[in-house]
């Protein structure tokens, strides 16, 4: 199927076009006009050298120490720098795999993965992936080739949704051979216990990663629309229950309520940015929200390293 480039595509439209790299570049396209590629390296301003003062030089670069030392006023000189280190943490759980509309949460997850990590090879970034279930299952690590892109998009095609959830450990992973200050975009439904998401989300912070959670739910998990009783299978557990739906849903829908509260209130405070996504929805929103948040990033990054450098 052809589809055209425009915004706001139809998940059904999405769920008719099997090549996920096709499906990222038209994405990609509808969204372009929000890029901004700097003529210069970027926007995060490194020190670069030091060269003698001469009029007319803004006094705010005179380094003073240097000339309370040797009695010259020299000027310090920076260069920018864009290229960010962005890692995809894809989550490949069993209950991603779940589906009532024409996209599963897994395959959803897929194309927007696919799609950020156009995103940033269009921004000229570093981007990773790691996806995880149980276990770290898949690591493509930050590369600046010319074929990073395709080794990413062609990682992310063959994942499958198996398995229980052990964000925690990946998250931990992730901390561990990441090295700080870059950005983190964690793709989940996020349907683990709370403690075990929020204590490695602050500990990436610590580091001084930017943080971006899309939290992703489908239609039905979040209505519970069914009728009379139905078997319920827990996709990781495997196991089943019999449940009188017009029972249980007012306390299904206010425990979920309360978990994702939670969770949103908690990454609010230790400022981890928060999307929810409906698989029914178009993706055009979530890919503005991140094009938004690395704009955002660098701009933190910008400002951080002009106070290291001592530059107001």
């Amino acid at each position: 199927m052809a589809i055209s480039v425009e915004h706001n595509i139809a998940p059904e439209d999405l769920a008719k076009v099997g090549d996920l790299a096709l499906l990222a570049q038209v994405l990609v396209a509808g969204q372009r006009l929000g890029l901004h590629r700097s003529p210069h390296a970027g926007t995060s301003v490194e020190f670069s050298q030091y060269r003698p003062y001469v009029q007319g030089d803004d006094p705010r670069f005179v380094d003073w120490k240097r000339y309370a030392r040797s009695d010259r006023l020299h000027i310090k000189e920076f260069h920018e720098e864009t290229n960010m280190h962005g890692t995809l943490l894809l989550d490949c759980s069993a209950s991603m795999g779940y589906g009532s509309t024409a996209l599963t949460k897994f395959r959803y997850a897929q194309i927007l993965a696919a799609s950020l990590a156009w995103l940033l090879s269009e921004q000229h970034d570093e981007a990773a992936l790691v996806a995880y279930h149980s276990e770290v299952d898949c690591h493509i690590p930050h590369q600046r080739r010319s074929h990073q892109i395709r080794r990413l998009i062609t990682a992310i095609e063959g994942l499958r949704p198996a398995g229980s959830t052990a964000i925690d450990e990946a998250l931990n992973w992730v901390g561990d051979v990441m090295a700080p200050r870059g950005m983190v975009v964690l793709i989940s439904d996020l349907l683990q216990p709370l403690p075990d998401v929020i204590t490695q989300l602050r500990a990436l912070r610590a580091r001084r990663h930017d943080v971006l959670v899309f939290q992703l739910a489908d239609v039905a998990e979040a209505t519970l629309p069914f009728e009379d009783a139905v078997t319920l299978i827990d996709a990781e557990g495997g196991g089943e229950r019999l449940v009188d739906v017009e029972k249980v849903r007012e306390d299904y829908l206010k425990n979920r309520t309360a978990h994702f509260d939670e969770i949103r209130a908690l990454c609010l405070a230790y400022e981890i940015d928060y999307v929810t996504l409906q698989t029914d929805e178009p993706l055009d929103g979530a890919l503005r929200h991140f094009l938004y948040h690395r704009t955002h990033a660098l701009r933190t990054q910008s400002r951080q390293s002009r106070a290291v450098s001592g530059v107001s």
